[in-house]
């Protein structure tokens, strides 16, 4: 009788949840992305990671020019997904002009009501807001506030400096969008410790708008009268370490560096992996709100596998739930790793009719087998689970596909077609 009362409660999540707007959110160094053949020449692995994480909203850093954006965006990202769009380029106003930020989004989930950028002492924040297109998109707009910037890299006082002073007119831009708006703050923000005095500035509860690091995983706090610089300076050695997260007690949340040495044309950093640079800040009220709000253990590293400290990201012996082939993509592309993070609204999109593009035959919980029909052609079903990764990849040519499931661990997964959003099944 539990069984069956289980199952039935997982119908109606099912059934009920299939009206839901997710939208994935992704930050990503591109590493000096630039109008060159080089950065040409691995475009094909940006697709790949594109494929692997089937963004709905997708944040970069590190863009060299309007010009090397446009490529990227025709010859990975649109042949990725033919409904994104891009943001109006812009060009630098802050001193440093050559590393940019950029927006692209699925036009289906999102509609770019306006856009800025902000002045700071070292390179741009660039400010987008987005409406969710759900059915009551002119009643009832959805908004989300979206900032994505490149904070000053290293460790000297006068990075750090400049760290606080980017984190100061991110805080103070605050004040201009309304205390109840939904924020996202994404970027490479180069912190080698949470202890930061920029960290400590964009987390302040006094803020116009409170904003967490979703994962809340801070370092431990210096102890009382430690000088942050003497920790700075010896960030490295023991005991020192444990306060920063250079050390293997973080290694599932590093971001950098994927390569021990640098790149094949001497671009980017070495090391291994043994950072945490990149971020994805939300708003508070994306965990107190029930119409627009953060999937809990949504946020991602995307590639680590926890167990690459100080190696190459693709290093044979770091393997687990990301490939050897994806690892190898994201080891090419970049000396950074994207951050994946989900938030969801009870309410549809406009592209509502894109769920009848694959319909169940008979019940959408199985054991063994699902059977659909599909309403227009899809040469590749996909099929993921609720951390967004791949799971399986279906070639048909077919309207009636079966689909063997049997091999998949019990639980709730995405299945879409290039045509369709996402519908949802159980395996039990």
């Amino acid at each position: 009788m539990k069984r069956i009362i289980v199952l039935l409660l997982l119908l109606f999540v099912c059934h009920t949840q299939v009206a839901q707007t997710n939208i994935k959110t992704v930050f990503y160094n591109l590493l000096q992305y630039d109008n060159n053949q080089y950065s040409r020449d691995k475009t094909g692995d940006l697709k790949t990671i594109l494929d692997e994480m089937n963004p709905d909203l997708f944040l970069v850093c590190e863009l060299k020019s309007e010009t090397a954006s446009d490529y990227m965006f025709n010859n990975a990202i649109l042949p990725h997904n033919a409904d994104f769009q891009k943001a109006p380029f812009r060009s630098a106003i802050s001193p440093a002009s050559d590393l940019l930020q950029m927006a692209y989004y699925n036009s289906k989930k999102l509609v770019l009501e306006s856009s800025k950028a902000i002045y700071t002492e070292t390179r741009d924040i660039n400010r987008y807001t987005f409406k969710l297109n759900t059915v009551d998109v002119n009643t009832n707009p959805q908004r989300i506030v979206v900032y994505v910037t490149h904070l000053k890299a290293s460790s000297g006082v006068s990075d750090r400096g400049k760290r606080l002073e980017s984190a100061e007119k991110f805080v103070a831009d605050l004040s201009t969008i309304g205390a109840n708006s939904y924020v996202i703050f994404a970027g490479d923000f180069n912190f080698y410790t949470t202890n930061e005095v920029g960290y400590q500035e964009i987390i302040d509860s006094n803020n116009p708008i409170r904003m967490i690091d979703p994962i809340n995983r801070p370092c431990p706090t210096l102890p009382n009268g430690a000088d942050a610089t003497f920790y700075f300076n010896n960030r490295f050695d023991s005991p020192y370490r444990q306060y920063f997260y250079n050390n293997s007690g973080f290694a599932d949340v590093h971001s950098q560096s994927t390569r021990v040495s640098s790149g094949l044309n001497g671009e980017g950093s070495g090391g291994g992996m043994d950072d945490r640079f990149d971020y994805i800040m939300l708003s508070n009220n994306f965990t107190t709100s029930s119409s627009l709000y953060y999937v809990n253990n949504s946020y991602k590293t995307v590639g680590n596998n926890g167990n690459c400290y100080n190696g190459n990201v693709n290093d044979s012996n770091c393997s687990g739930t990301y490939s050897q082939a994806f690892r190898n993509a994201l080891y090419n592309f970049s000396d950074h790793l994207p951050i994946y993070l989900e938030i969801e609204s009870p309410t549809n999109t406009l592209s509502i009719d894109d769920y009848k593009q694959v319909v169940f035959m008979g019940s959408n919980v199985s054991s063994d087998w699902i059977k659909l029909n599909l309403q227009s052609p899809a040469n590749q079903l996909i099929i993921y689970n609720q951390l967004g990764q791949v799971v399986q990849r279906i070639q048909t040519a077919s309207q009636e596909v079966s689909i063997d499931i049997s091999s998949l661990a019990k639980g709730l997964y995405y299945l879409k077609s290039r045509n369709s959003s996402p519908v949802k099944f159980i395996k039990i």
